[in-house]
Parts: C-alpha cells; structure tokens; sequence
C-alpha cells in the first residue's frame, strides 16, 4: 500500500530532514523534490539500525531511476526519485527512517513509500554507492556508474574491469553508457550514467577502474540476508493475505 511520510515540507540549505513510518514490510520509497540544485543532495534510507541506502546522491538516483520509469524529473527544477528495495521485514518494532539532506533549500519536498505487500519479491535490496576505484562488493544484482560532477560519460573511454566467481570482463564506460541507454526507459538525458552489470543471481563481484576516468561513482544493488524470523514472518504475512482474499 501506498503511504506518505512527508508533504509539502522545506529542508533549509545546509541541513538535513528525517521522516519515519511504522510498517510491517518496506518495498520501495519515492522522493519528489523541487527547487534549483536539488541533484546535489543525499538520502539515507534505514530500517532500525539497517542501512538500505547509504547516503547516495540525489543524481545518482536519477539516473538509476530513469531504469525504472519514464518521467524521472521536469526540468532542472523537480524531480522524482524511486528507490527499488525488493521486500524487507521489518522485525521488533523497526522503523522505516528517510533522511534527506540538502545542499540548497528544498521546498515543496514529498516522500512516500510503498509497504506492507505481502507478495512483494522476497529479496531484501540494499542500495549503496561507492567512491573508491576498487573495491569488491557482496551478492551484487546490478551496478551503473555515473559522474559526481554531473559530466556525460558516453566517451568515457576508460574501463572498468569487472570480475565475479563466473565471469570476468573489462568493458569501456562508453560500453555501459550504450547499455545503459538500451535499458533506459525515460530517454531524456541518457548520457550521464553506464550500466556495468546485470546479474540474474547475486554474485560477489570486484570492481577496478582507473581515478583518471570521468566516472566516479558506482551504485549497487546488492542482495541481504534474511534471518530466519524475517522469512518466517513474510510467511504468514502472505498466508494471512491469501486467506483474507477467499
């Protein structure tokens, strides 16, 4: 079900903002936010003391999110923000935290989440963006790169060596570019971001790529575990809601 954390707020430059809910199960948390340089801040999404999203900037996100819907943003002036969790139980009483941080003022700041779906896909995601040129990451799905600096990077001709328990390969940025705008669903803009890799199941996977290349920020979505009181409770949710529906 759909429900709202925030409407209308402002989050003044410089500072930051946290709103909460209290569901059973997060799956996907939407940010609408407008004012000029609003791709300069950073979210972090949590679940009690879970990292879900760590800190990621709000550009980042809007390349990400032109993967998943066609109208990401209107303008340098708005935009729309999805972040894709898959299913996570929240257990002993956790609570779903949205922190934003501004950079300039943000008025008119909406978020909302979608939770409580008991048929949601089971994997639990967690999105992180790293900054370093190496570095190896756990149960990765997916990875797209961008720039920090907000820089196309469709002749970034730099590689990026990528390497898991089943593959290894060293495609060019230019190369995820081109499969980034071939997955892109909005096609505004689809020269800011690479897509590096999809897997169809979660695989420990090593990144190196050289500090001289435009790109300088990969994002991740990368499978958690669950504790046995997590599935169990997915469980009976889904069982409750089949039942319910007879």
């Amino acid at each position: 079900m759909l429900v709202s954390l925030a409407s209308n707020q402002t989050i003044a430059a410089g500072s930051s903002a946290t709103y909460t809910y209290s569901p059973q199960s997060v799956q996907k948390v939407f940010l609408s936010v407008e004012d000029a340089d609003w791709e300069a801040g950073n979210v972090t999404v949590q679940i009690g003391s879970r990292t879900i999203c760590n800190g990621i900037n709000n550009f980042g996100i809007k390349q990400l999110t032109k993967l998943q819907s066609g109208v990401p943003s209107a303008g340098n002036l708005s935009g729309i923000m999805i972040y894709d969790f898959g299913s996570h139980q929240c257990m002993n009483n956790e609570n779903l935290y949205v922190t934003i941080q501004a950079v300039a003022e943000l008025s008119a700041t909406d978020v909302s989440a979608i939770v409580d779906e008991p048929f949601a896909g089971s994997l639990p995601i967690r999105l992180t963006e790293y900054s370093d040129t190496t570095f190896t990451a756990e149960n990765v799905l997916s990875a797209m790169s961008y720039d920090s600096s907000q820089g196309e990077v469709n002749e970034d001709a730099y590689n990026c060596e990528i390497k898991t328990s089943l593959y290894s390969s060293a495609p060019s940025f230019i190369s995820a570019n081109s499969y980034y705008q071939s997955s892109a669903v909005c096609e505004n803009e689809v020269t800011y971001a690479g897509l590096l890799c999809k897997h169809q199941l979660p695989l420990k996977t090593t990144f190196n790529y050289s500090g001289s290349a435009v790109t300088d920020r990969i994002i991740t979505a990368e499978v958690m575990g669950s504790s046995p009181g997590q599935v169990a409770k997915g469980k009976r949710a889904a069982k409750v809601a089949r039942i319910s529906a007879r």
